[in-house]
């Protein structure tokens, strides 16, 4: 069964790009069949219940119904892998 995520930046594009790249090759490796795609903040709240996760690089604040994941640890590469890992938790459970 395939996860949805969707990966939102400011732009939409930038650091979206990175963080899906490293997302969706963590969750192949734990068996996670992940479909994406890519927003910026303010498209979530449209997009809000019809995915299984919001992987964010800025801060997008709280009301979502699907969980949030804010990945700057992925950009920044410190406290990378507790969210890598903590993104397969959410999606295996």
């Amino acid at each position: 069964m395939k996860k949805n995520i969707v990966f939102a930046c400011s732009s939409g594009i930038a650091t979206s790009t990175v963080v899906a790249e490293k997302v969706r090759e963590h969750c192949e490796q734990h068996g996670i069949n992940v479909d994406s795609r890519q927003a910026t903040v303010g498209e979530l709240s449209g997009l809000d219940d019809s995915v299984d996760l919001f992987v964010v690089t800025s801060d997008v604040g709280g009301g979502y119904n699907t969980p949030v994941v804010n990945a700057l640890p992925i950009l920044t590469g410190i406290g990378e892998q507790e969210v890598l890992d903590q993104i397969v938790s959410l999606l295996k459970g």
